[in-house]
């Protein structure tokens, strides 16, 4: 932040550099990993932890490895939903509207790698799928362009990251929230079809749930995560192949 202050994008820069030099001299230890649990749902309840009553150091308290979706991707949806919406079906808008869509969008890209160059240098440090590639593996259950809500990011991250072997996810609501409730638990069935051995979670929240309302679905979860472990990349394949065939034959169940 001081580095921004003083010197703008360049100070910031080279204080995300000298970020990855300190955490570089960290020790670690992955030749043993937990169970990792995706974390997704509602921005306002996944990144802020007064809000889920800090759902994420629960977890890491009971063995789990916390995977947490990226907040840069929820700023960007905007643009991106906008930009693809008028590039591939054409929908009206004024000519500076649909530029500026496209310069924001590709400045999102730009971003990227900028800080995927300076993050490299950490060897645990694994490039995000970008959002562009990200969201379209939600297509067979909800097309990329779709914008209600959190839009196709709770499917979209939860496709990417069983794929690459998280067996766990939890997925958190405003209570009334219909759009979430949608793109959310109304979509659990379709991604179960294609993941039969992944634990989804969907946890609604209002003003007056107490930690205690969801502590027990919550170990239950814990439980089966540890009992399962992570699958290896890539399995489960055959499952999703059969779940996007019975969703196609005339006996298939869709969400």
């Amino acid at each position: 932040m001081a580095g921004l202050e003083k010197r703008g994008i360049a100070g910031l820069e080279r204080g995300f550099a000298r970020a990855i030099d300190i955490m570089k001299g960290v020790r670690y230890d992955r030749s043993h990993p937990r169970p990792t649990v995706l974390i997704v749902g509602e921005y306002l309840l996944n990144f802020h932890p007064g809000a889920n009553h800090e759902i994420e150091r629960y977890l890491e308290e009971n063995g789990l490895e916390i995977i947490e979706a990226r907040m840069t991707d929820v700023i960007r949806k905007s643009y991106f939903y906008k930009h693809a919406q008028s590039r591939e079906y054409h929908v009206g808008l004024p000519f500076g509207e649909r530029s500026w869509y496209a310069i924001a969008d590709h400045f999102f890209e730009l971003a990227h790698d900028r800080c995927d160059r300076i993050a490299r240098a950490h060897p645990l440090y694994e490039p995000p799928t970008r959002m562009p590639e990200l969201v379209k593996q939600s297509d067979e259950v909800l097309h990329h362009t779709f914008d209600a809500g959190e839009g196709v990011l709770i499917p979209a991250e939860i496709l990417e990251q069983a794929k690459h072997g998280c067996r766990a996810f939890v997925i958190l609501q405003p209570f009334g929230c219909l759009p979430n409730h949608v793109v959310g638990r109304g979509l659990v069935r379709a991604l179960k079809n294609r993941y039969p051995d992944a634990q989804f979670l969907p946890l609604d929240y209002d003003p007056d749930v107490s930690f205690a309302n969801v502590e027990n679905r919550l170990q239950m979860l814990i439980m089966g995560a540890k009992e399962r472990g992570n699958a290896e990349p890539g399995e489960g394949a055959a499952e999703q192949a059969r779940g996007a065939s019975e969703e196609g034959s005339p006996h298939g169940t869709t969400a």
